[in-house]
């Protein structure tokens, strides 16, 4: 994920990567035409984007007692203590690698657990969201000034 920039929003919209409809030919649609599409949560400029704060009570309320048991001694000390030292933040922040590849790693594939932390962890972002991060949005001004460069 790029920082926000002008230019990265001139190119975004010039280039046109996922065909979202920015330009009609050569021409770019009105601005705020541009700001609903690449602002949209439906369509194909939409994806999955990892939610940035997660509280550790959403990864905890996820996992059902039946399957937590089940873990090892060791990877249910991990995760009681990896969750407690999340609660001191009170964040989990899901866009890290390192987290989320951790944090999956605890749960095994197909599980009930899994598939409850992933639905709590992903949701759909528009294209700005995507590009630029999570609860980026593009404003008519944006658009206005980017289309002058």
């Amino acid at each position: 994920m790029a920082d926000f920039s002008l230019q990265a929003l001139h190119d975004e919209i010039e280039n046109d990567p996922m065909e979202l409809g920015y330009k009609t030919g050569s021409v770019w649609k009105e601005d705020a035409e541009i700001v609903a599409l690449i602002n949209s949560l439906e369509g194909p400029g939409a994806a999955n984007i990892m939610r940035k704060l997660i509280q550790p009570t959403e990864v905890w309320t996820s996992i059902p007692y039946a399957e937590y048991e089940q873990y090892g001694a060791a990877k249910r000390e991990w995760l009681d203590t990896a969750l407690e030292l999340a609660g001191g933040s009170g964040i989990i922040d899901a866009n890290d690698p390192v987290v989320y590849a951790n944090l999956i790693a605890v749960f095994p594939a197909g599980s009930e657990a899994r598939a409850n932390i992933l639905s709590k962890i992903q949701r759909t972002g528009s294209r700005a969201e995507v590009l630029w991060g999570e609860g980026k949005a593009v404003s008519i001004s944006e658009v206005a000034h980017a289309a002058n460069l």
